[in-house]
């Protein structure tokens, strides 16, 4: 349903936006014109009712490929009559293929609002409970407290604390290891953000390694925040060694983040200077064996929550300090043992929840599709939660986190030019009184809200985000 409401979207803004090209004039004739944008209307009404779990699902499905392949005969018909405005200057053109093309767009539209009001007339009912049970879109949701704070690792953080600012003046190289969504770089950020650690440290700086790893742009990346100026030109040994003589007698702390081979560490090492001062670097990695080849003794392995501490992150992330109504606590409690112990699932579910209303059918039905994925392998089980946060996603928003999915994983993405992005591809519909670009930040705020996008937090990376990954 998501491709078929995008495209419905962008043909909308086609239509809305051609008094924006004055040089030649272009406008479409109002007999066709009126019924069209009619249509369109009532079928991303239509699309707005989808709920992945009730006969209206069943019912609409059908329709999905059809209402896109109409959307993009609209969209097609249209802005072939813009090219060939501009091609011949508005002059000497014939419209009864436009025309044409238009009516059968317009008829073909009609045939589905048939079908569509037939579903409605059908399933009317259960629409209604829909929109009474399930999350309300982003115009009217409160907004979610974001979780920052660690939950059962104040020891771990602490453990991790006096390692790196312990009065042992070799580098020393420590890791955090622990399975996918497990809080590695929750912590590693959050001790990270301390003041202690900032002010013990003359540098600080973060760097993500991921699994497919360019090692210019890992030294770039720390160059930037040393507020270093960056030649796209030099080689690898030479940003390197320009990294190399910054570093070079000063005490620094470096996070190297989600790391997956010593190859990319064999080829960093030699860029960061011994000092004999106290320099530290942090690895966040899944790998035990390559942890263990870092750092030997000196890793910190991340548990996973228990039941209780499940239970204070998921209520912390769906109520904050107002603390969960006593009717959910149980099936509350029941949802957070589910999550098998993992930061990841437990706020991405809690972001679920927090977008919905707080009734216990909901999060019943929440429970019982967890229960689904109970024995299912970590990862696979992360997917499986992100999966069911996407489907009980608004139909607006959907596109645009699929669109995410362009980016290389971790990479953070700018806020301007992923809401530009958004606008380009036409997914952002058109509100009244309102700017796209406003529009499409409100969009991402509610990702960012839902905990299926991450906002990055410090000082140098503070108009970006992240997709959420396992």
């Amino acid at each position: 349903m998501a491709a078929a409401y995008a495209t419905l979207v962008s043909a909308m803004n086609i239509i809305n936006n051609l008094h924006h090209h004055p040089r030649p004039p272009i406008s479409l004739p109002n007999q066709q014109v009126e019924p069209l944008t009619q249509k369109i209307n009532f079928l991303l009404e239509f699309l707005q009712g989808y709920n992945p779990h009730s006969d209206y699902c069943k019912e609409a499905d059908p329709l999905e490929s059809r209402i896109a392949d109409a959307a993009y005969a609209a969209e097609y018909a249209i802005e072939s009559h813009i090219f060939d405005q501009f091609t011949n200057n508005g002059e000497n053109m014939s419209y009864d293929c436009f025309y044409e093309a238009l009516e059968k767009v317009i008829k073909d539209m009609a045939s589905i609002e048939e079908e569509a009001k037939k579903i409605q007339g059908r399933v009317g009912v259960q629409h209604q409970l829909h929109k009474k049970s399930t999350p309300s879109d982003s115009s009217s949701s409160s907004s979610i407290p974001q979780q920052s704070s660690m939950v059962g690792a104040d020891e771990v953080k602490l453990q991790m604390m006096h390692k790196l600012t312990s009065h042992c003046r070799d580098l020393q190289i420590t890791s955090i290891v622990g399975m996918g969504g497990s809080g590695k770089t929750t912590l590693a950020r959050n001790i990270y953000e301390e003041r202690l650690i900032k002010e013990h440290f003359d540098i600080c700086a973060w760097t993500t390694v991921s699994q497919e790893y360019v090692i210019k742009e890992i030294f770039a990346v720390v160059l930037r925040q040393l507020n270093i100026g960056v030649d796209d030109n030099l080689s690898e040994d030479e940003l390197g060694g320009k990294l190399y003589r910054h570093l070079y007698g000063r005490r620094y702390l470096i996070i190297m983040d989600d790391m997956w081979s010593i190859d990319a560490w064999d080829r960093v090492r030699n860029y960061f200077p011994t000092n004999e001062n106290g320099s530290r670097i942090v690895v966040t990695t899944r790998l035990l064996d390559l942890a263990s080849t870092l750092s030997n003794s000196n890793s910190l392995r991340m548990k996973l929550l228990d039941e209780a501490e499940s239970w204070e992150l998921l209520s912390k992330t769906v109520f904050g300090e107002e603390g969960c109504p006593c009717e959910l606590e149980e099936i509350g409690k029941k949802i957070g043992e589910s999550c098998k112990g993992l930061p990841l699932s437990i706020v991405v579910v809690g972001g679920l929840l927090a977008k919905s209303k707080p009734t216990r059918e909901y999060w019943e039905d929440i429970g019982e599709n967890l229960n689904a994925s109970v024995n299912l392998e970590d990862d696979e089980r992360c997917l499986k939660i992100l999966y069911m946060s996407y489907k009980q996603l608004p139909i607006h928003l959907k596109p645009c986190f699929l669109y995410m999915g362009v980016f290389p994983e971790d990479e953070e993405i700018s806020t301007s030019e992923l809401s530009r992005y958004w606008i380009a591809e036409g997914f952002v519909k058109a509100i009244s009184g309102k700017s796209l670009e406003e529009i499409a930040k409100e969009y991402l705020k509610d990702l960012i809200g839902r905990n299926l996008v991450l906002r990055s937090t410090s000082k140098w990376e503070r108009s970006t985000a992240k997709f959420m990954t396992c």
